[in-house]
């Protein structure tokens, strides 16, 4: 590792801190192309050049870059310059940039603002900035992500991270010059880039406000969505806001959750930089040519919210040419209806499905669970039928996020309902069918249609549904070319007298780590690694081994009367660990244990459940760590009439 006097420390403090206007011509738009993240150290020349083969295909849409994501240098320069992995890169950067070129396409490379790089084990660029830009120019590279990894800060000293990352930065930026797309990825929160990317000249800035990558699911995506959001007022033309990488084609998100990471990011003008392999990414996700266009608008406008419940959220953001791009984004577990004021009579036009709709003024739909619907809204008059909500099993009130539940044999109702929401036509011969999976039975218990819907009015029909078993499913409902679909838990309610909960299914279940078990302790991995239930010393035959936080629904269709168990930390890990043991009947809680630690005996909790439809055992982590938090309901039961 190689350090410099306080004076040189210093003199790169001092450095002018200049913007570069001429920048945005590297990148117009936000930056498209593909990361070799996932491929972690296993990336190679080949899989490169890979790669760039199946981008190829995606230029058109915009998808240029081809980037290197670590693990591309030897562990040591080569006569003081960077050289790269002769065993991952035989061929060298300046031929891989060049087939790279060949393809129409842009070669990108990460380097590192500190000593090391940030994996892979090669240097960084501290002190090196002129010579190692010159030497990526000269290979042919477009892009270069920088790092903040193996920063000397002590270097630095009274100064804070903010200040170290403005003097380590535009260096590199300058270096570079406004050909090159210089993505800072500096993710640590404490140096809030956004207040002062655009001034060092940054083609994109990192929104994380933490220093690791983005994991493949909804609940990550979300939450950097709402982070990168507050970000917004900072981003525009030639310097983009990065929330990070698209995640579809990688498999741990429903195609509806892919849909909505890339509408989302869309709507905020971010990089799509897709992280699966081009050829995995699905065509019907990445490569929508309307949606990309809201991205890549040239106004470069940040999505803004127009309103916001915590559930459901309305995005608007100005395109050039005077439309407007809408989001309506459904956060929440439950299909649910999102609307907004447009103000006027408008076309409206889905860019998922391409249906051309008109309105007087609101804008309404039904959005499933996770989806993200998104429209391109212009001031014309053209002749368009009109914005119709239609609906399937809408909440009975404000934050409902369960599934309608039946029970099997038993028969319930579901609603649909079809609203004239656009009010520039009569709607004629409106008529709803339904179509249930195999052995339900499902009929119109109301008149399944109407000759006419006039502007502003709803139509509802009622179904008698009877589903045979239990389990999770979808009921279609169709209104011409449309439909809506409902979900349904179909549970069964425990029987009368005292029966252990570990007998019983669950209708959903979240755990720290590995799987909820039933009658062992908690593996941490697969299902069925657990021990026998010990709390000290007492071992216990039946219950349910959890690492907290853990939360397990039960269905009790309001014929239970308690809970009952032994609240505990499994003696596998010892005196560690603190876990607080809950008990919730329907929206409320009845029971909690208190902090227990591993150093404590089990302490018996009892709860009243009283007609409550839905009851849930949760362990909550103490406040500390949760490494060692093996929380176990042992002998949990419920009691029924």
């Amino acid at each position: 590792m190689r350090t410099i006097k306080a004076a040189a420390a210093a003199a790169l403090l001092s450095l002018p801190f200049l913007p570069l206007p001429s920048a945005a011509e590297a990148a117009t738009t936000p930056p498209m192309g593909w990361s070799s993240r996932s491929l972690g150290c296993s990336v190679s020349e080949q899989s490169v050049r890979q790669a760039a083969d199946a981008l190829a295909s995606l230029a058109p849409l915009g998808y240029r870059y081809v980037i290197i994501d670590d693990c591309w240098l030897a562990a040591q320069r080569d006569g003081g310059a960077l050289a790269p992995d002769a065993a991952r890169f035989p061929g060298g950067i300046a031929a891989l940039a060049g087939y790279v070129h060949g393809k129409g396409l842009k070669l990108g490379l990460s380097l590192s603002a500190g000593t090391k790089a940030c994996s892979g084990g090669g240097p960084g660029s501290y002190r090196s900035e002129a010579a190692d830009a010159a030497q990526v120019k000269a290979w042919g590279v477009d892009y270069v992500k920088y790092d903040w990894c193996s920063v000397p800060t002590a270097d630095f000293p009274g100064k804070n991270v903010q200040q170290i990352a403005q003097a380590l930065y535009p260096p590199m930026r300058q270096a570079l010059g406004p050909d090159v797309v210089f993505a800072m990825n500096n993710e640590d929160g404490s140096t809030v880039p956004w207040l002062w990317g655009k001034d060092a000249g940054a083609t994109t800035w990192r929104t994380n406000v933490y220093n690791r990558p983005i994991a493949d699911s909804y609940a990550t995506m979300v939450d950097l969505w709402e982070t990168n959001q507050l970000r917004a007022e900072y981003a525009g033309q030639g310097s983009w806001a990065d929330p990070d990488l698209i995640q579809a084609g990688r498999g741990g998100m429903t195609e509806t959750e892919y849909r909505t990471q890339f509408t989302l990011w869309a709507m905020g003008a971010a990089p799509l930089i897709l992280q699966a392999a081009p050829a995995q990414a699905p065509a019907s996700v990445v490569a929508n040519p309307k949606v990309i266009a809201v991205d890549q608008d040239p106004l470069g406008a940040h999505g803004t919210l127009v309103k916001s419940d915590g559930w459901f959220h309305v995005l608007s953001k100005p395109l050039a040419g005077g439309d407007r791009a809408v989001a309506l984004f459904n956060e929440s577990d439950r299909a649910a209806v999102v609307s907004t004021r447009l103000g006027g009579r408008h076309r409206v036009e889905d860019l998922w499905s391409g249906a051309v709709t008109a309105t007087t003024d609101e804008l309404a739909a039904q959005v499933p669970a996770h989806a993200a619907l998104l429209y391109r809204v212009s001031k014309n008059r053209e002749q368009a039928p009109p914005v119709v909500t239609f609906e399937a099993d809408p909440p009975r009130f404000l934050g409902d996020d369960r599934p309608a539940t039946l029970e099997p044999g038993v028969t319930g109702e579901l609603v649909t309902r079809v609203t004239n929401t656009g009010a520039t036509a009569r709607l004629r011969d409106v008529e709803v069918t339904a179509q249930a999976p195999e052995g339900w039975r499902i009929e119109a218990r109301t008149p399944a249609r109407t000759s006419r819907l006039d502007g502003g009015e709803t139509f509802t029909v009622t179904w008698a549904v009877t589903a045979p078993a239990p389990g999770t499913y979808e009921v279609t409902f169709r209104y011409g070319d449309r439909t809506a679909t409902a979900v349904v838990l179909v549970a069964k309610a425990p029987g009368s007298g005292r029966t252990y909960l570990s007998d019983l299914a669950w209708t959903r279940a979240t755990n720290y780590f590995g799987p909820v078990e039933k009658d062992t302790s908690n593996g941490e991995r697969a299902a069925g690694d657990g021990r026998p239930l010990t709390i000290e010393g007492v071992t216990y035959a039946k219950g349910l081994g959890t690492h907290a936080p853990a939360d397990i629904e039960f269905y009790a269709g309001g014929r239970c009367t308690a809970v009952e168990f032994h609240a505990g930390i499994d003696d596998e890990v010892g005196a560690a660990g603190s876990v607080g043991f809950e008990v919730w009947a329907d929206g409320g809680r009845v029971a909690y244990s208190g902090l227990l630690t591993g150093a404590m005996p089990a302490r018996k909790v009892t709860a009243p459940v009283e007609g409550a439809r839905f009851v849930r055992l949760v362990a909550t982590n103490g406040g500390d760590n949760a490494t060692s938090d093996h929380a176990d309901f042992a002998d949990a039961t419920i009691t029924c009439k």
